[in-house]
């Protein structure tokens, strides 16, 4: 199979539209020809997970604003509800969404265009599958292959463990390779800002638990669930996350470090995510600051 047709039925496989699958061609190379794509597809993977993993907004563009926590003095959830709501802290408040409160405080129409934009979601049936992934496996499956692969003893090993494991599991090669080589970039690149030690271990957990926080937020925000429903989505992250994680802190450092292996290193977004962080942990009107992370919160 040519690389033109490597990456479209890649995208296929992702459940993209034939009209996302067009305008991802349109913006990735307007005027390349088939010849081009080998050498394209090498150098775009970045962007195709940035425009297709259902990240965030570009967080390079947030730095020109002041950083603002939100919050509904008239929020109705209990405490537990908000520290749920409070564990996608860090794509909200990127954001600019509300903190304590299950509505994100963007309009209606503005959460829709985001659902399109970031994942391809038009309408609830879309919205459920994308949830329903999340939950089942999201990027997390994957992320446990690529760390048993970097307990290999040389990159040789770890190259031929993976393609052992894309064969089996159905995953495409060249992706795999990239982020094997970006969690070798993060870690070395978190180890060397004191983010991770041998006490402090990042866990991917919460790279699709926050996304099922935040998409369940914006879904009920752009009317493809009630609320009721978007609460029982969140209220299911609850046990996995106090299971795998002992701080705020913790939670953020394995979501930065998710996003470094899905999208790659790139010191501008890492740097704002973890001021971010920094800004979020001392805030004393941060949900971080007001609630504990303890069970019995």
């Amino acid at each position: 199979m040519d690389q033109q047709h490597y990456m479209e039925q890649q995208l296929r496989n992702m459940g993209l539209s034939e009209e996302a699958i067009a305008m991802y061609k349109q913006q990735l190379a307007p005027a390349a020809s088939p010849a081009d794509w080998p050498a394209l597809y090498k150098n775009s993977v970045k962007q195709f997970n940035q425009l297709f993993s259902g990240d965030d907004a570009d967080v390079t563009d947030v730095d020109e604003h002041p950083r603002v926590i939100y919050l509904n003095q008239h929020s109705r959830l209990d405490p537990m509800q908000q520290w749920a709501v409070a564990c996608g802290a860090d794509i909200a408040f990127v954001n600019r969404q509300c903190l304590n409160d299950l509505g994100t405080g963007v309009a209606k129409e503005q959460c829709r265009e985001q659902l399109l934009e970031w994942w391809d979601i038009r309408d609830t049936a879309a919205l459920q599958e994308k949830l329903g992934w999340l939950q089942e496996s999201g990027h997390r499956i994957e992320y446990d292959i690529i760390w048993q692969a970097i307990n290999a003893v040389s990159m040789k090993e770890s190259k031929s463990f993976l393609k052992e494991h894309i064969a089996t599991n159905e995953l495409e090669e060249a992706v795999v390779m990239e982020r094997l080589r970006n969690t070798r970039d993060a870690l070395e690149l978190f180890r060397e800002r004191k983010l991770i030690n041998e006490s402090l271990q990042p866990d991917t957990l919460i790279w699709d638990f926050a996304r099922i926080i935040n998409l369940s937020r914006l879904g009920y925000d752009a009317g493809f669930i009630s609320y009721e429903q978007s609460d029982e989505y969140i209220r299911a992250c609850v046990p996995l996350i106090k299971r795998t994680y002992t701080s705020w802190k913790h939670l953020s450092v394995s979501y930065q470090f998710a996003r470094c292996v899905w999208n790659g290193v790139e010191m501008g977004s890492f740097d704002i995510l973890r001021n971010n962080m920094e800004y979020l942990l001392t805030t004393p009107e941060s949900p971080w600051v007001r609630l504990p992370f303890n069970p019995g919160c």
